[in-house]
């Protein structure tokens, strides 16, 4: 793979990272004014909980 194809390859892995990262913010906040559990991994377990704000700055 060429340097260019590296950066670019870079650049986009960057952009999606990003937008995951908007969509889950999102997400929790939606979940929160709605009082609707959210699917996290805690310890390796899928668990159902309703987002805090205190779950939004550590995530930051």
């Amino acid at each position: 793979m060429s340097p260019d194809e590296k950066n670019e390859l870079k650049k986009l892995q960057d952009g999606a990272t990003a937008a995951l990262e908007r969509a889950s913010k999102r997400a929790r906040e939606l979940a929160r004014q709605t009082g609707t559990k959210v699917v996290v991994i805690r310890d390796g377990k899928l668990v159902k909980e309703v987002p805090s704000n205190e779950q939004e700055s550590e995530s930051a």
